[in-house]
């Protein structure tokens, strides 16, 4: 089945690096590269992750597991700005250089502005995250800007009149 709002992802399923297998304190690399190979050969290509899932360790898992395996066009990659992980404005473009090289990969085809509800938007306003992001949408390290939500219906359509460049959102069920 064709995604109807972006071609390059194929089919309806996602993977998601945030739980993963693990051998003691560490990703099973064996175990996940061969969902990966799995996943890929079942004709799917969309994946997951965050700075903050499994400290870091997602993150790495992809380059090892995914960029460093696969071409760079045969698989879309989902990436997140999380909240927690910044204070001021000036820390935001570091973070993303950083979650950029930890996943091995020169842009990430989807930026989402983590976890946004009411109380986090406020910050990413104030920070002027989403206008760094839209910079780097214009210099090709992100493809596409969009957000993963936590909140209620006024809280998602004051955030998506505030930003009408959002193209994605991503809802927790």
């Amino acid at each position: 089945m064709e995604n109807k709002f972006f071609n390059n992802i194929k089919g309806n399923f996602g993977f998601g690096m945030m739980r993963l297998p693990m051998k003691d304190d560490d990703v099973d690399y064996k175990q996940v590269s061969d969902m990966v190979d799995r996943f890929m050969e079942c004709g799917f290509n969309y994946f997951d992750t965050a700075h903050p899932y499994l400290k870091g360790k997602s993150e790495n898992a992809v380059k090892e597991c995914l960029a460093k395996r696969y071409p760079r066009d045969s698989y879309v990659l989902v990436n997140k700005l999380s909240t927690w992980y910044f204070e001021k404005h000036d820390e935001i473009r570091p973070l993303i250089e950083k979650q950029l090289d930890a996943c091995g990969v020169e842009y990430f085809d989807i930026l989402l502005m983590h976890a946004q509800n009411k109380a986090y938007f406020a910050k990413y306003q104030k920070e002027q995250a989403y206008e760094l992001a839209f910079e780097l949408k214009k210099e090709g390290k992100v493809k596409h800007v969009g957000i993963s939500f936590h909140d209620d219906a006024e809280t998602l359509d004051h955030i998506l009149t505030t930003y009408p460049e959002i193209e994605m959102v991503q809802i927790q069920l």
